[in-house]
């Protein structure tokens, strides 16, 4: 029971602090692809990425990709967004010949065409009008193409600015906010979700050529501390590869291990001795964020957080 109370305060004292905001700084540079017909991205102002499509011929598009990292570069470890992380990015527009959209992807499948805007979407939300028309309202598009329309937030020559938040709530469920008065509760398309694209298609608003921008600041916010460094620091273990696909190892040999769940439940027990480099296998585990703790052979207790992809 001592050792149970222990692991449920140190959970507690995590949950207490929980919360890690990771800033996205909006630079080409800072994007994983792109993809462009009669437009392109550009670099704007100190921290904000343009988008326009105005070329002399049809189609006229372009999009942008980028995964989910802990550090918001493209180099660094990826995330899968849990429960209760959220995801917040603006946009600058008017209305468009065609669509201005946003969409959250579940590890695309190809980021090389319009189409790919929307590879393996979770969720989007879009001023649509068609190709070769005008839309009224922003929309969300979930699970099937169920369509939610805001009754608030609409397409016109002047230009506005729109606050996306995405906060998942449960594997299968997403709130989304539109300027922190409209909100609507969608059931997702897919789940897992690893990152974002942003497109436009044809500019045109009826007045004039317009870009769009993604704006600062651009934020994801993790339910829980990213930071494990004091951790290991003080234990010197490691775990890799983590993220976790099906399996990760460990730097030292243990005397047991178990695994918590975000909500302080034990999900899994690994009993006896293991030499260092053994091969651990969560392919069970659905994804998300996990606590292991374990006994090294000196008896040292230690704890390291792992993100189950």
């Amino acid at each position: 029971m001592k050792h149970l109370y222990f692991i449920f305060v140190f959970l507690a004292s995590i949950f207490v602090n929980a919360q890690t905001t990771v800033t996205y700084p909006q630079r080409v540079a800072n994007y994983n692809a792109s993809f462009s017909s009669n437009g392109n991205s550009f670099d704007e102002g100190t921290d904000q990425i343009g988008l326009w499509a105005n070329g002399a011929t049809d189609p006229k598009h372009a999009v942008v990709w980028r995964n989910f990292t802990v550090d918001a570069t493209t180099t660094g470890t990826q995330s899968t967004m849990a429960i209760d992380d959220s995801f917040t990015i603006t946009l600058s527009a008017t209305r468009a010949w065609g669509v201005i959209g946003i969409a959250l992807l579940s590890s695309p499948t190809a980021t090389a065409t319009w189409a790919d805007r929307i590879n393996n979407y979770a969720v989007q939300v879009n001023l649509d009008g068609g190709s070769g028309a005008f839309a009224t309202n922003w929309e969300v598009v979930s699970n099937g193409g169920t369509t939610n329309t805001s009754a608030n937030y609409g397409g016109s020559t002047t230009r506005q600015d729109i606050e996306f938040k995405f906060k998942l709530v449960t594997a299968t469920t997403m709130e989304v906010t539109l300027n922190a008065t409209e909100t609507f509760t969608v059931t997702l398309n897919n789940s897992n979700i690893t990152g974002y694209s942003v497109y436009l298609e044809n500019d045109w608003n009826g007045s004039a050529n317009a870009n769009i921008y993604v704006k600062p600041t651009t934020e994801y916010v993790y339910a829980v501390t990213l930071n494990t460094h004091t951790v290991e620091a003080t234990s010197g273990l490691r775990v890799y590869p983590n993220p976790v696909e099906n399996t990760f190892k460990l730097n030292k040999s243990i005397e047991g291990m178990e695994i918590y769940n975000i909500t302080g439940k034990l999900v899994k027990t690994f009993k006896n001795s293991f030499d260092k480099n053994h091969s651990f296998d969560v392919s069970n585990l659905t994804s998300g964020i996990y606590f292991v703790a374990t006994n090294t052979t000196s008896q040292e207790k230690a704890y390291i957080k792992i993100v189950k992809k």
